[in-house]
């Protein structure tokens, strides 16, 4: 009886663990694709199906002023600040387009970074991401719905 109490209990434990695990990792299903437009060059971005991509989804189109930050990413204002709730950390493999909670600000990474808290995952950026690295200084840009 003892052992089967115990099979039970671990069971339980592993499928909590197992939702947990889950419900942090981020969704990698695209919600929508976003353009970025530097210099008339597009930076095209697959937003991840969460709470915060729809959130910033519903602010666009946007005109932001884009600064270099520590040379590895580019970051960018938001008019409202994202409401985070059901929205993962990011995981350094898996996401470049990224919100800062600490500071409101969108995170674009050229370079890879470590984990850092407070980074929460919004998508990917498909292709563009060489003319964040070569641009030395601050300019506006703005960001729109693809689809």
């Amino acid at each position: 009886m003892i052992k089967l109490c115990h099979q039970k209990l671990l069971s339980s434990l592993l499928m909590v663990f197992c939702m947990h695990s889950y419900a942090n990792t981020p969704s990698t299903k695209t919600l929508a694709h976003i353009k970025m437009t530097i210099n008339q060059q597009p930076v095209i971005i697959a937003l991840f199906d969460n709470s915060a991509s729809r959130q910033l989804l519903n602010q666009l189109p946007l005109s932001l002023a884009l600064s270099d930050f520590a040379r590895t990413e580019k970051i960018a204002y938001l008019p409202n600040k994202l409401i985070l709730q059901e929205t993962p950390l990011a995981k350094t493999t898996q996401s470049d387009f990224t919100y800062y909670a600490p500071w409101g600000n969108l995170a674009l990474f050229y370079k890879g970074y470590g984990q850092a808290n407070g980074v929460y995952a919004l998508g990917t950026i498909e292709s563009g991401k060489e003319q964040l690295a070569t641009l030395k200084q601050n300019i506006t840009v703005t960001l729109e719905r693809m689809d």
